[in-house]
């Protein structure tokens, strides 16, 4: 063979197993569909990156039967070259989503095939590995909790942040520095974090906290700009199928790279895609439904004076008071989190009528927005499917018990920021925006039994010896904070199993 192990894919779980197998011992070879981004004037310029979204996904996606670009990364690190880095544990309950939404939901989803115990160690690890900056004296309510002390302390809280934050304790919450995987020393704590590529590379990411030290010290190889177009495998009679390699398409010609293992990590969107074209993972009929970004409330801020959240890193504060509603709304509902500041551009972008670049630029330096996310459910009904020209349609609507919370969600936050001294707030909720599809996971997920589930405990794709995935669309349910955390724990779980089983 080629290589030990093929990883296809370089975002949290791909580029994470990457670093991991390779430093394990194995020859690993990781495919990247996209470039490796490092215009340093694009990086931080919102033209390009947030109205031209030139790192982000391009290929060609139908959205409910509109043609879209969604804001997916599409470069080296994936959607972690362009994230928050919020990294969130998840509560111990959201392994067990049956006992909230048992209404709603199969029997065979109520539990999670793995508790919360199993990924312990690796969340620790995963929090290690990127560096997460966070306080044990913040009341993370609800959530699991570390023992040891973060790798990094927080930064101090910016004015805007307090702000925010006695607006949240005047509702009755409790407001908390949000764990965030960014290098204290050599962030510039630009306003415009989450969205752009880093310029100093501060912000954790798969590229710089596992390939790149993977290409350094362990042998990491890595191809960028190469389409996987499906996996290759041979079938003995009866038996599950052993995959033996990739066909790619790479610099326009198109070759077969053979490996003992391949761990596909192409994302909730792609890795359907992939195996759909590779005939593999359909025998439960899962493969590609259930496919489920956060739902939410949002709440924009406009102050009278200037925040100076346009002008500072101001994503800090969150809150997980909501995280099981309340006793009036008795509903799990899930985290919330203050969000970057949208530009002048964006803001011009997201209007329906002609804003002037003055009134624009003012509306930037007195706009603080605060988002409660909600756990939407897994609907078979909204998933990944292949037109015959190749184009991808996906179809996704929010079940009305998802509108239901994220309303309640909406009206608690617009509470919050004139609490927190706005002058007036707009609120809105996430079906509002079919191209912000944050968190995207569920399109593959996992099970102990193969006709519920595309993949098993251990996230090999059943009807395969030797395949796995290790991105979002593992994810039976969506948690209620942001995934990224779950996959790396979930990858280095995996990788740690593809170890012990040998070559």
């Amino acid at each position: 063979m080629d290589y030990d192990i093929i990883v296809i894919g370089s975002g949290a779980g791909g580029g994470t197993a990457a670093w991991a197998l390779s430093r394990g011992g194995k020859r690993v070879l990781l495919l990247e569909r996209g470039p490796r981004f490092e215009d340093p004037e694009a990086m931080q310029d919102e033209a390009e990156t947030l109205i031209r979204m030139r790192p982000y996904e391009n290929r060609d996606i139908w959205m409910n039967e509109k043609r879209r670009r969604l804001y997916v990364g599409g470069v080296s690190g994936g959607g972690t070259s362009l994230y928050g880095a919020a990294l969130l544990r998840p509560s111990p309950e959201d392994f067990h989503p049956g006992r909230y939404y048992s209404r709603y939901i199969p029997r065979q989803q109520w539990d999670w095939p793995i508790a919360y115990d199993d990924l312990a160690p690796y969340y620790e690890q995963a929090e290690d590995l990127y560096g997460v900056a966070a306080s044990a004296a913040d009341p993370l309510l609800h959530l699991g909790q570390r023992e040891k002390p973060f790798p990094q302390q927080p930064d101090p809280l910016v004015p805007i942040s307090k702000w925010i934050a006695r607006g949240v304790q005047r509702r009755g919450y409790h407001p908390f520095r949000l764990p965030l995987a960014i290098d204290r020393a050599t962030c510039l704590r630009c306003p415009s974090c989450p969205g752009y590529l880093c310029p100093t590379g501060a912000r954790a990411s798969s590229l710089n906290r596992c390939i790149d030290p993977a290409i350094r010290d362990h042998g990491l190889e890595v191809w960028n700009d190469t389409e996987a177009e499906r996996l290759l495998y041979q079938r003995n009679g009866s038996t599950d199928a052993r995959v033996t390699g990739v066909r790619v398409t790479r610099n326009g010609e198109t070759r077969e790279v053979t490996a003992e293992k391949v761990v596909v990590a192409a994302g909730a969107i792609g890795t359907p895609v992939l195996l759909t074209r590779s005939s593999l993972g359909a025998r439960s009929g899962q493969l590609g439904r259930n496919y489920m970004y956060h739902d939410g409330g949002i709440a924009a801020g406009v102050y009278y004076h200037p925040t100076g959240a346009g002008d500072k890193f101001g994503k800090q504060i969150g809150f997980t008071d909501l995280y099981f509603g309340t006793s009036e709304f008795p509903f799990k509902l899930g985290y919330a989190q203050v969000l970057p500041v949208p530009g002048p551009k964006t803001i011009q972008a997201m209007l329906p009528f002609p804003l002037p670049d003055r009134v624009a630029r003012w509306a930037h330096a007195r706009i603080i927005t605060l988002a409660g996310s909600v756990e939407d459910l897994p609907q078979a009904t909204n998933r990944i499917q292949l037109r015959r020209n190749g184009s991808i349609i996906i179809n996704h609507k929010f079940h009305p018990f998802d509108r239901l919370r994220s309303n309640f969600y909406k009206r608690e936050v617009t509470k919050i920021m004139y609490a927190a001294g706005a002058q007036f707030v707009v609120g809105a909720t996430g079906e509002a925006d079919e191209t912000h599809t944050a968190h995207q996971v569920g399109t593959a997920r996992f099970g102990t039994d193969p006709e519920f589930a595309v993949l098993d405990r251990n996230n090999r794709i059943y009807g395969t010896q030797n395949a796995y995935v290790v991105d979002g669309s593992f994810m039976p349910t969506s948690l209620g904070v942001g995934p990224a955390l779950t996959i790396i724990a979930n990858s280095l779980r995996v990788s740690d199993h593809i170890l012990g089983e040998g070559a």
